[in-house]
């Protein structure tokens, strides 16, 4: 079974955002639930950083948590739902079984987000104001 993806910059800070969150010690999990009349079901997106290690590592990892995902929410495949998997250098470590059970318990879990949790964002290239001048 494929889940279908997540594929634009929105999808993903929507669900980082709005959605409800899981952490353990190999992942991080978003998910953003959607109305239910949308037809699309479960979509998924993964995120491996830099920090998690150089190409290979990440694609590894990536392809670890595509077949992960697949056997841990086939089940589920209809909900109407985004989720973003975000990779910790554990993910690479971790067993086969250990990673599935994770991302399904990761799904059932999720919370919603503390409020208040995200600093207001500025604008690209924008300066900060300078501490201590006063006008």
């Amino acid at each position: 079974m494929r889940l279908a993806r997540l594929t634009q910059r929105k999808e993903f800070l929507a669900a980082a955002e709005h959605g409800r969150r899981f952490r353990s010690s190999a992942l991080s999990v978003q998910v953003l639930d959607r109305p239910v009349g949308d037809d699309t079901g479960l979509r998924l997106g993964l995120t491996a950083s830099r920090k998690v290690g150089n190409a290979v590592k990440r694609n590894r990892i990536r392809r670890r948590l595509r077949a992960a995902a697949a056997l841990a929410l086939a089940d589920r495949a209809g909900q109407p739902s985004d989720l973003v998997i975000v990779a910790r250098p554990e993910t690479l470590s971790a067993s086969f079984p250990t990673l599935v059970a994770e991302v399904a318990l990761a799904f059932d879990r999720a919370k919603p987000a503390k409020s208040g949790r995200r600093p207001a964002t500025r604008a690209r290239g924008a300066e900060p104001a300078a501490a201590g001048q006063s006008s």
